[in-house]
């Protein structure tokens, strides 16, 4: 333990330099005085301890031996007995067998054997007697034993005395010294009768605790013997749970005094010094030695200035808050609107509609009343309907290839925010759109995920877009100088219009936010939300686009684009009903391609499905814009002329047949590969049959004109 001892100055009268001496502490003494006293407690107590657990040690093993030693004599004194007691029944002249080595047979009990009466003779048992243990030449330790004989009167009366050997005594007692435990059994004036001769104590007295007594034979002498045990080294099989249980409570007691005092006694100018010092790095200006009134007041002012700290941080906190809750609650209305509108423009089933909820939701929700949104028109030309031209009156129109507009260069590089937008370089019709606060514009169109392939339905491997899953081919019909602002837009306008009259070109619009003065004022920050809702927005243009696109692939052959089977027989009980109703005449080709399998097998099912396409092309050539063209099944095709004369539909059926026979459909090959059609016509004239009927009659026309020798046309009377 360390004990800490105080200083304070004194002044060296020799030397005249300050110094400092130790001043003892009261504490610090009562602790060492209570350190002291616990530790004489604790040693006196394990002292006492020992000395009860070595008395108890002695004990035991006094009465243990003691025990061994009485059992094992009175089994001695019971089997001589019941040898001599045996030997009396059968006579007195038969000689008596058992431990005793020679009986001799007296009048009275000798008085040099000291003998003491160890059994009364009760019944037909005899009375016994036991003598002083003796050391007989041949035969060493030997307990002699007296029996008395009964006869008819007093004078008859005679004892048989004999002697049992005590060498497995004495071998018992050997052990038992050997390891370490001398026992002697001792008379009561003290003398050794047998066992150990040396290694006592030379008297007993308090101070020789390790001598244990125990009477032997229980009690059966009148004058008792008793068994004397000493354990040299019982120090050493003293147990030690004990012992260390007693020594750890004292060991924690002091410890805990240690540890009290380290803990929460500690010395009170330690506790200012560190004060102090805590005040003085806190700015506070103390003396070298000030009295601890004058640190608490020092201490006093630090807590005032901090609490005004404290009060000034809290309030800055709270105004934080306060402005925190006010923007989540804020995000929390745009993010609600945001859902809202999200799954409006996602139920929408049109681009028209798409663009109208924009709107309105960035309008109203987002409070921005100034947004305006410019649809793309087919002649490439930006329409915004809130905006009208000042010369014509109607919306106004700004040109998507002119490299001078604003909004145009927008649309085609990208997101724009700007604080002062007319700076730019812009048109003179832009600027009542773009006006003179800080502007947005963000150009919205869904994002398109299918092949160029597949959404032209072209089969040109040569094209560079034919693997593409970026179709943006657009950007390459606009040049980089486009960007500039300069140049002449007529230059432009070709590539660009054509590029939104093709069907790969997504729906599209720009969506422009302004700051006006009954709304928000577009900043960074609130316009990332509005970029996330245009963002919402191409997505469901892309759902409008999926939902257009499964409408078409629901009745149209995936191959050639034609109707397909469903919306044939559709079409054509619609077309049935009119001509009913309105009493028109109905006529329906029914194409069948000559000789197809082989051709198949010739060139291949790649050229057969390239000459289906062709043969559908074809069929688009010939036949009327409100004809209705479908591919009924393999190689057949049908054609429904509404309104149509059996001599129009012969027309329509000659020119089909003249298209096909004379066009080649393997352009590469050496020769020119031709197919024909047979075609048959069935025309009804008010809509008096059923669907499957006139398709029924019309396919066996086609039939006939196959079996007649292919490309033929033949036409199917009524009735």
């Amino acid at each position: 333990m360390k004990v800490e001892i105080a200083t304070e100055d004194w002044t060296d009268l020799t030397t005249g330099t300050a110094k400092e001496r130790p001043r003892v502490r009261t504490g610090d003494l009562f602790l060492v005085a209570l350190l002291l006293a616990n530790l004489v407690c604790g040693v006196g107590l394990i002292g006492v301890l020992r000395a009860d657990l070595s008395k108890d040690l002695v004990a035991v093993e006094s009465t243990l031996v003691s025990s061994k030693i009485s059992a094992y004599l009175w089994g001695k004194i019971l089997r001589f007995t019941s040898a001599v007691e045996q030997g009396r029944r059968v006579g007195e002249n038969v000689p008596v067998k058992g431990d005793a080595d020679a009986l001799t047979v007296v009048g009275d009990l000798p008085a040099e054997g000291n003998f003491q009466r160890i059994r009364s003779g009760t019944g037909e048992g005899l009375p016994v007697f036991m003598g002083t243990p003796r050391d007989l030449p041949n035969r060493g330790h030997v307990l002699p034993l007296g029996f008395l004989v009964t006869g008819g009167s007093r004078q008859d009366q005679r004892y048989v005395i004999g002697a049992i050997s005590l060498a497995d005594v004495d071998g018992y007692l050997g052990d038992l010294q050997r390891r370490g435990i001398f026992c002697r059994i001792v008379d009561p004036e003290g003398h050794t009768l047998f066992g150990a001769t040396g290694g006592f104590p030379a008297r007993r007295d308090s101070a020789s605790r390790f001598e244990g007594e125990a009477p032997v034979m229980g009690g059966a002498l009148s004058r008792d013997w008793s068994l004397q045990t000493f354990i040299p080294d019982a120090s050493s099989r003293l147990p030690f749970l004990p012992q260390a249980i007693l020594a750890t409570f004292f060991l924690l007691n002091m410890a805990t005094l240690v540890f009290l005092r380290q803990r929460f006694i500690l010395p009170s100018e330690a506790a200012l010094a560190a004060v102090a010092e805590t005040v003085t790095a806190q700015g506070e200006i103390l003396p070298s030695r000030a009295a601890p009134g004058y640190i608490a007041g020092a201490v006093n002012s630090l807590l005032s200035r901090c609490r005004l700290e404290a009060e000034e941080e809290k309030r800055s906190i709270r105004e934080s808050t306060e402005r925190r809750t006010r923007e989540i609650s804020e995000s929390q209305k745009n993010l609600l609107s945001h859902h809202r509108l999200t799954k409006k423009m996602l139920q929408s089933r049109q681009a028209d509609e798409v663009f109208e909820i924009l709107l309105g939701g960035i309008a109203e929700g987002y409070g921005f009343p100034g947004t305006l949104i410019g649809k793309v028109s087919a002649d490439g030309y930006l329409v915004f309907q809130g905006e009208t031209d000042p010369v014509s009156g109607s919306p106004l129109r700004i040109p998507l290839w002119d490299p001078g507009s604003l909004l145009a260069r927008t649309f085609w590089s990208g997101n724009l925010l700007h604080a002062s937008p007319r700076e730019l370089p812009h048109l003179p019709e832009e600027e009542s759109i773009l006006g003179s606060s800080p502007v947005l514009c963000l150009p919205v169109m869904r994002n398109l995920k299918v092949h160029c392939v597949e959404a032209k339905n072209c089969a040109d491997r040569t094209c560079p877009n034919y693997y593409s899953e970026n179709l943006k081919c657009w950007l390459r019909q606009i040049p980089p100088e486009f960007f500039t602002g300069g140049g002449n837009p007529e230059i432009h306008r070709e590539a660009i219009t054509a590029c939104l009259r093709c069907e790969v070109f997504p729906s599209s619009a720009l969506l422009v936010v302004r700051s006006v003065e009954n709304g928000k004022m577009v900043t960074r920050e609130n316009a990332v939300p509005i970029s996330n809702l245009a963002s919402e927005a191409g997505l469901a243009l892309e759902v409008v686009s999926l939902y257009d696109s499964m409408k078409i692939m629901a009745v149209t052959d995936g191959l050639t684009g034609l109707y397909n089977h469903l919306e044939f027989y559709q079409s054509l009980r619609r077309e049935l009903e009119r001509a009913r109703r309105y009493r028109h005449t109905l006529s329906l080709l029914m194409i069948d391609v000559d000789d197809f399998k082989q051709f198949n097998d010739r060139f291949g099912h790649p050229a057969g499905d390239f000459a289906l396409r062709k043969i559908a092309e074809l069929l688009r050539k010939c036949a009327r814009t409100t004809d209705i063209i479908a591919r009924y099944g393999g190689e057949e095709f049908a054609v429904i002329l509404p309104e149509s004369t059996p001599g129009g539909a012969l027309m329509v059926a000659e020119r089909i047949k003249s298209e096909v026979a004379e066009h080649n459909f393997i352009p590469n090959a050496s020769d020119p590969v031709h197919l024909t059609v047979s075609i048959g016509i069935y025309s009804s004239e008010s809509g008096d049959v059923s669907e499957d009927q006139i398709v029924s009659l019309a396919d066996e026309a086609s039939y006939v004109a196959k079996k007649s020798g292919k490309n033929q046309v033949v036409v199917k009377a009524p009735g």
